[in-house]
């Protein structure tokens, strides 16, 4: 019974402490298109709020000519994703865990009209 008791506790001490296994999660992220203020009628998907998304974690899946903007975290009211044709399919943020194969769709819309 106290050998249980000590490991229940040390296990517990371990992830109050935090000195568990560092994980990495999906940012809580939201994101919105917004229209390029170039004036050329293209779009742009911004950072609308949430977690700071690192650049060097996602991926852009396109059917568009878009590209990922800057570099960095990305933070609310950034560009994420520049130049995109009105009405020429589908974008994806792809999140891609640093630490492993894992992958997660964060965003997925088709590009407005």
């Amino acid at each position: 019974m106290v050998a249980i008791t000590v490991i229940l506790a040390a296990v517990i001490a371990t992830f109050v402490m935090n000195m568990g296994p560092n994980e990495n999660t999906v940012p809580n992220a939201q994101f919105e298109f917004e229209e390029d203020s170039s004036g050329t009628g293209d779009f742009i998907v911004a950072h609308d709020g949430g977690q700071a998304v690192p650049h060097s974690e996602i991926t852009l899946s396109s059917s568009s000519a878009g590209s990922l903007a800057g570099s960095g975290d990305y933070t609310a009211g950034d560009p994420v994703v520049n130049s995109l044709t009105a009405g020429t399919g589908t974008v994806e943020i792809i999140w891609e865990n640093p630490n492993s194969d894992e992958t997660q769709v964060i965003f997925s819309e088709d590009v407005p009209s």
